[in-house]
């Protein structure tokens, strides 16, 4: 049982930190993307990338 807990306690104090900082590091990439896109709308520039988007 004494393994189960260790086991337990470094989820919680290792993985789940872990999985919200990259959690949040993807959303703030989303966002950022976002506004990049709206200010470049707003300013009428008008990218191509490789991928014809």
């Amino acid at each position: 049982m004494d393994t189960v807990a260790v086991v337990i306690v470094i989820v919680l104090v290792v993985v789940i930190p872990a999985a919200i900082a990259g959690a949040m590091f993807v959303w703030a990439a989303i966002r950022d993307g976002q506004e990049d896109r709206a200010l470049q709308r707003r300013l009428g520039i008008r990218r191509r990338t490789r991928l014809g988007r």
